[in-house]
């Protein structure tokens, strides 16, 4: 699964209503408005979406096995 880096939503590539690629990665939208919000200023939710990934993969590194 993957996220959109603007609303959040968890979605898989295959089911994006549209894609931008930024710097050497592809980003995946749930749709055509959230690609035109990221394209007016990828950094602000790259920076985002770096930071909520980070939270993320800590919370799961912490849990007890």
């Amino acid at each position: 699964m993957g996220l959109d880096p603007v609303c959040k939503m968890e979605m898989s590539p295959a089911g994006a209503a549209a894609q931008s690629d930024y710097e050497g990665q592809t980003f995946y939208f749930c749709s055509t408005e959230c690609k035109r919000t990221f394209d007016a200023n990828p950094q602000q939710y790259i920076d985002e979406t770096d930071r909520a990934q980070g939270r993320a993969h800590r919370a799961e590194q912490a849990r007890p096995r």
